[in-house]
């Protein structure tokens, strides 16, 4: 193995270990001049030239950096400058500089995860166990108070304007008995929709009359 490739190993397992990153500085303004870069990754110590890349009038160059924030700016034709396109601020002397955010970035919400917990489900939700005979014994539920509807006595042929039918109406059948001038009867009532038709069909049947009932 070359000196050449345990270097390069070296330096890949050091990058792991350090956890740098890879980043790319540009400059996207045409000049007529060439264009450098200097940053506090260094202290502010070196000036490093900026290589042309495509498209015309980018300029960039690759640097690898430990996680953190770095302020830096850029050198063009002897002046110091920055990119007004990326973050930048002013320091103590009102000149400008851009920033470099390489922080690990990692949501709240994410973060936050981690202490919350949902609890357990309760051990007998996910039984099989038959029912015993106290479940038998419960009445069962009291119906809805919009259940018991009154039945309409208006003709199949009335033009009368009825009003929409609840939701609890639709594709039900209900039981209703009340009195008359010829007695008891019972009514059954159930109402389907077609379209944006609404279809109610009612059955009436009649009561027998109890033996000594003094009922007109």
């Amino acid at each position: 193995m070359s000196q050449r490739q345990i270097l390069q190993d070296g330096y890949v397992e050091r990058v792991v270990h350090e956890g740098l990153k890879y980043v790319n500085i540009t400059w996207k303004h045409p000049v007529n001049w060439d264009v450098a870069v200097t940053g506090s990754w260094d202290n502010w110590q070196t000036r490093e030239a900026l290589q042309l890349q495509t498209p015309p009038h980018v300029y960039g160059i690759f640097k690898a950096l430990k996680t953190g924030v770095y302020h830096y700016r850029y050198i063009v034709g002897g002046y110091h400058t920055h990119a007004p396109e990326f973050p930048w601020a002013l320091d103590a002397s009102g000149c400008p500089y851009n920033i470099l955010d390489l922080r690990d970035f990692i949501p709240e919400m994410v973060a936050t995860l981690g202490d919350t917990e949902c609890p357990p489900s309760p051990p007998w939700s996910y039984d099989n166990m038959p029912f015993n005979d106290k479940e038998f014994d419960k009445p069962p539920p009291k119906l809805p108070r919009k259940l018991p509807l009154i039945t309409s006595d208006d003709p199949s042929y009335s033009s009368t304007i009825l009003p929409r039918p609840s939701h609890v109406e639709l594709n039900h059948l209900y039981i209703h008995k009340t009195h008359g001038p010829g007695g008891e009867f019972r009514a059954l009532r159930s109402t389907q929709k077609f379209g944006h038709k609404y279809v109610s069909m009612v059955l009436y049947k009649s009561l027998p009359r109890e033996r000594g009932s003094n009922n007109f």
